[in-house]
This record gives structure tokens, C-alpha cells and sequence, in this order.
């Protein structure tokens, strides 16, 4: 029996066990999905645009996400899954435009003010991401300040539509079971 797979104690009595397990989960999750993101080698100059595979990518996205939204309502523990999909999806969305940026600056070295390697790639996307935006690495061309742009509304999209239909599917979940999850009082702890 996997990780993934295993069940959660359903005990009131235990929910430190809830939410470790899903912490740990959580962590594996994304220590796997860094490492592929820091050892997959990059796309070099001419091997095409990036730009079908910023397309196939978001639409997985989106697929995953709803795929989620009905998980999260028939889960055991709907609170916990809804926090455990948001700490999967968010590093997951940073890491396709990471890779798309990095690919870029390598194919085309004056789209940004530097060449982007995985570090700064990450590095920027995430200040892109959170607003912050120091302006120590810039989009040069217009294809990147479009694709910036388009990161920047998907963004408003991921902060303000994904998180509301988890917590909602999450809300709809306990509704079902019919009181307070175990798994939330245990995230409040």
C-alpha cells in the first residue's frame, strides 16, 4: 500500500495523525515535483515554441484541478484533501511557467535582462507570482511580456477561482458527512 493510498485515521481523538500524514504526503508531493523540475534537462534553441506546450500543460492543469473538485467532496476527510491539493496544484503551476521561462531565455538570451537558469527561472516566476516583481529580472522582448502578462492574469484566476472552488468543494464535503472534519480541526492546530 502506497502513501497516497493509505488510509487516514478517522478518529477525532487523533487529528495531530491526520494532518502529519498529509504534511507528509504534501511534502513528498512537492520534494518530487522540485527534483523533476531541477534535474529534467531544459528545451535549447531550436527545438520549436514553447508555446503548445504552455497550452498542453495549463489544460492538464485545469484537468487536474477538476478532477480535485469531486475528490475533495467524496474524501474521507474533504479539509485535508482540499489543503493537500492546494499545496500540490500551486508549486505545480509555478513549475510550468518556471520551465517556460527557463526554455525561453535559453532559446532566445535577450528575452530577459539575464539568461534564466533553473534558480533565477523559479525565482522569477515566483516574484511574478506573488506581485512583489523587484525589477532585478525584466522581459525584454514583447513575446515574454505578453507571456508575463498572461502569467500575471492567470494568476488573479489561480488566487481567486481554484482556491474558491477548493474550499467550497472542501465546505460541500463536510456538509455531506454531516459535521466538522477531524482533518480541519487538526489543520487549525
Amino acid at each position: 500500500m502506497t502513501l497516497w493510498n493509505q488510509p487516514l485515521p478517522s478518529t477525532p481523538e487523533h487529528p495531530w495523525k491526520l494532518a502529519l500524514l498529509a504534511l507528509l504526503r504534501m511534502t513528498v508531493s512537492v520534494s518530487v515535483l522540485f527534483t523533476a523540475y531541477f534535474l529534467m534537462p531544459a528545451r535549447r534553441a531550436g527545438q520549436g515554441s514553447d508555446v503548445p506546450w504552455l497550452i498542453v500543460e495549463l489544460c492538464v492543469f485545469a484537468m487536474v484541478v477538476a478532477v480535485q473538485v469531486p475528490a475533495i467532496i467524496k474524501a474521507r476527510h474533504p479539509v485535508l484533501r482540499a489543503s493537500e491539493a492546494l499545496a500540490i496544484l500551486v508549486p505545480v503551476y509555478l513549475l510550468i511557467f518556471a520551465r517556460i521561462y527557463l526554455s525561453s531565455s535559453l532559446n532566445d538570451p535577450s528575452a530577459f535582462t539575464r539568461t534564466l537558469d533553473n534558480v533565477t527561472a523559479l525565482y522569477f516566476t515566483v516574484t511574478v507570482f506573488a506581485t512583489v516583481g523587484f525589477g532585478d529580472i525584466v522581459a525584454k522582448t514583447d513575446s515574454m511580456r505578453m507571456l508575463v502578462t498572461v502569467q500575471m492574469l492567470l494568476n488573479l484566476v489561480i488566487l481567486g477561482v481554484v482556491i474558491r472552488l477548493l474550499a467550497s468543494a472542501a465546505r460541500r464535503g463536510v456538509a455531506q458527512r454531516g459535521g466538522p472534519d477531524p482533518g480541519e480541526t487538526a489543520a487549525r492546530q
